[in-house]
């Protein structure tokens, strides 16, 4: 298989990226917190507070004049007994006042230009020190400036200071309370890079770039539960073309999806249609159920099969009962006739669809199945039904798909947004491709799109969604539970028709 590489923007939707986001945010304010701890650590460490305290000197005459000739002469003898102040000559002596082996501090001076005036910072790692410090070279410098400015003498005007604060710790505060959004932005942009690499299909332009085979349809993401009475119930609803609920647009996305069934059937005589997908969760049976329930709704010979025999779903989707040796299941296990073969089918009256329920079977007899167990009891079925809709487990989890693929006429594949690799999703084509039956393509399903959102005039939007209620966990060695959690009134009694094609009236179709 050739890898198509084209890949650009519009094969991303910043809804996944949200998404994802959302999804991993603990681990978003994991990175926030891990930063701000981090940057504590290395201020604690690495980072020695530092006080200065600060004294203001003027530079005037011995004789008491407030200045020494002109302000340019002060200026210079300012700078001189800057100098003075920060050589290693006074601070050793203001070492030896303090009775330290070394002057514990740094001096820094500034004498501003065309004045007489300087200023001294003192800094050490306490207040206390940097205070003492600045004492100890007030008191000692004027046995070292006597011998060399003669006629000059320094005047405290202000200080030593005691600092309140350390020195730069503004700075600090600043670093400590950003490192908090760095170290969130972090995360989300390897999460961002983690959409990007991921390969997912997240748009329609994505899926044509992304996977060796035909776009079918686009199913955007449809809410289920559009009432506040639906949506303050737990029990968890199916999503039919027959509620008065369901919106337009999904409707009709499968009804096209109808067409496209009806024009295989017209083309090439295919009766039997397997749905099936890459891995559990994609919506593959709902997909298969309403495009049953749109066959029916224009013929009358129209069968769904439940052929997922390891966690089967249509009974819970259409929320009635499975008979215990009336399902499809025991016939593929045991052996059937044609007579108790119809009389299982259960006939829905509102909807005019067949159904043929299924219960789950042991790993061992579904692993012993093969095509040739298939064709007797699909042969049987061809004989009373023009449209066979057959669900089938993930074609990713097991081999079920594909040898259901080898008894039947054509395959259609579900595909979700943003849940699994297109590479595996090619893989998945491929292994269709080879099989007995046509593969007609595949269906991007549960599309939540950004850009219709925000642009509801743009293509792909219509501002609705669909809602992927009936996916399901496989649990046979892969670790995942199977839950569906449907609940059922007390009391209720389903009413089940049996009734048999036989007994039909001839389909105009």
């Amino acid at each position: 298989m050739d890898e198509k590489k084209h890949i650009s923007w519009e094969d991303y939707d910043l809804y996944c990226f949200i998404k994802i986001v959302v999804k991993y945010f603990w681990m978003v304010i994991l990175s926030a917190l891990i930063c701000v701890m981090g940057m504590y650590l290395v201020q604690r460490i690495a980072l020695t507070p530092k006080y200065t305290s600060s004294v203001t000197f003027s530079v005037t005459s011995r004789s008491g004049s407030s200045q020494i000739g002109s302000v340019a002469a002060s200026s210079t003898v300012a700078s001189q007994f800057g100098e003075l102040l920060a050589s290693d000559l006074v601070q050793q002596a203001a070492a030896e006042r303090m009775n330290l082996p070394s002057f514990p501090a740094s001096v820094t001076i500034k004498a501003p230009a065309s004045t007489n005036i300087l200023n001294m910072d003192v800094t050490a790692s306490s207040p206390e020190l940097a205070y003492k410090s600045a004492l100890a070279i007030m008191e000692c410098h004027s046995e070292y400036s006597k011998p060399v400015f003669a006629s000059a003498v320094l005047d405290n005007i202000n200080g030593p200071t005691i600092a309140a604060n350390a020195t730069g710790n503004a700075a600090r505060s600043l670093l400590l309370n950003l490192s908090a959004p760095i170290g969130a932005l972090i995360m989300i942009l390897l999460l961002a890079a983690f959409v990007l690499q991921s390969d997912t299909i997240q748009t329609p332009p994505g899926a044509k770039h992304q996977v060796d085979g035909k776009l079918l349809a686009t199913v955007y993401h449809e809410k289920k539960k559009r009432t506040l009475r639906s949506r303050l119930s737990r029990k968890k609803t199916s999503l039919l073309i027959t509620d008065p609920l369901c919106s337009f647009y999904y409707t009709e996305t499968i009804h096209q999806l109808r067409v496209m069934i009806e024009r295989a059937h017209e083309k090439d005589k295919r009766q039997i249609f397997v749905v099936t997908s890459c891995s559990e969760n994609e919506g593959k049976s709902t997909i298969a159920s309403n495009i049953a329930l749109s066959l029916a709704q224009k013929h009358h010979r129209v069968l769904l099969v439940d052929g997922d025999l390891r966690r089967p779903a249509q009974s819970l989707i259409f929320e009635q009962p499975v008979k215990h040796g009336e399902e499809f299941g025991t016939f593929m296990a045991n052996g059937f006739t044609e007579d108790a073969l119809l009389e299982a089918i259960y006939h829905s009256e509102s909807s005019h669809l067949h159904i043929l329920f299924a219960d789950s079977v042991r790993r061992r007899k579904t692993e012993a199945f093969s095509a040739g167990s298939f064709r007797p009891i699909f042969d049987t079925l061809r004989k009373h039904f023009s449209y066979i809709i057959v669900d089938t487990p993930p074609l990713g989890l097991f081999a079920d798909a594909d040898v259901i693929a080898e008894a039947a006429d054509a395959t259609v594949l579900v595909v979700r947004q943003d849940l699994v690799p297109a590479i595996a999703v090619n893989d998945a084509i491929d292994s269709l491709n080879e099989s007995h039956s046509e593969f007609l393509g595949f269906i991007l399903n549960n599309v939540h799109s950004f850009r219709a959102a925000v642009l509801p005039s743009g293509s792909h939007g219509y501002g609705y969604g669909y809602g992927y209620g009936y996916g399901s966990g496989y649990g046979y060695g892969y670790r995942r539970n199977y839950g569906y959690g449907y609940g059922r009134s007390k009391g209720k009694q389903p009413t089940v028709s049996k009734a048999t094609a036989k007994k039909e009236e001839p389909n105009n179709e």
